[in-house]
């Protein structure tokens, strides 16, 4: 498992990783807490969670806290997900 937000984010594109960056130097203390909730997730899931961050970030402006309604809708889709996921 990681939880460096810089090796997640080295298999997104330029601009993804651009937009993810932006964000979190946006927003640092966000990062942090992401890298706190994602730390005992499987990698795979860590970098799956990264990608959909930056695709819904990929419409939104990085201002006025855009990570935070992205961060949500990335949660709450891996929910729905997870609940429609025989175990």
């Amino acid at each position: 498992m990681t939880t460096d937000l810089d090796s997640l984010m080295a298999n997104l594109s330029a601009r993804d990783r651009d937009r993810l960056k932006g964000a979190f130097a946006a927003d640092p203390e966000l990062a942090t807490g992401l890298q706190t909730m994602l730390a005992d997730l499987p990698v795979g899931t860590q970098e799956t969670m990264m990608r959909r961050l930056a695709v819904r970030l990929e419409g939104a402006p990085l201002g006025g806290g855009a990570l935070i309604p992205a961060l949500a809708d990335v949660i709450q889709a891996a929910m729905e997900q997870s609940d429609t996921e025989p175990e």
